[in-house]
């Protein structure tokens, strides 16, 4: 006569309790990954600037890693990598900014007020991503040479690599907040 094993109950509680840490590790992991930093000045920016605060945190993320003290080969500062050119501008047009562009506060509103510029000049959020990224000189040029003319961005003839990578890189960032926090204005 043989004997039946006992059913080891640990067993199955240790594997269920292995698969429930390993989602909360990856959600964990994802938050570390996409982290939302800086809320209040990015809150602030996105609402005085009608951006969706999802598409700030993309920009800065690829831009900096969301370091506040970068500092780009073409001398681009800060958590959204300005320009000394863009800064300049915007100190004209915002009176409250320092003269510092590694003030986090001052960097994010200047970046912000910038996109919300470029989106409102193009009318295109990923056209805005591309002259945030090349320039709008450039956009300007491959405008009128038709390069930017198919919906589809990825069917674009960018002559600059980096910035054929940079709508693609926003794009996954933006979608990635939206889908570990919940979506917010819209996707990009």
């Amino acid at each position: 006569m043989s004997k039946k094993r006992p059913v080891n109950y640990i067993f199955y509680i240790f594997i269920l309790l292995i698969i429930v840490f390993s989602f909360y590790r990856f959600d964990f992991l994802n938050k570390i990954n996409y982290p939302l930093i800086y809320e209040e000045d990015i809150s602030e920016s996105a609402l005085e600037y009608d951006i969706d605060s999802y598409l700030i945190y993309a920009v800065i993320k690829a831009e900096s890693s969301f370091y506040p003290y970068a500092k780009s080969r073409k001398d681009a500062k800060g958590l959204m990598q300005i320009s000394d050119m863009t800064w300049n501008w915007a100190s004209e047009e915002l009176v409250t900014i320092n003269k510092n562009p590694f003030i986090i506060s001052d960097n994010i509103k200047v970046g912000s007020w910038y996109l919300s510029k470029l989106i409102g000049h193009y009318g295109n959020i990923q056209i805005a991503l591309l002259a945030y990224n090349a320039g709008s000189g450039n956009v300007d040029e491959w405008i009128k040479e038709g390069r930017l003319m198919d919906p589809d961005h990825t069917k674009w003839d960018i002559p600059f690599n980096e910035s054929k990578r940079y709508i693609e890189k926003i794009t996954k960032y933006h979608k990635q907040y939206i889908r570990i926090y919940g979506e917010k204005n819209e996707e990009i």
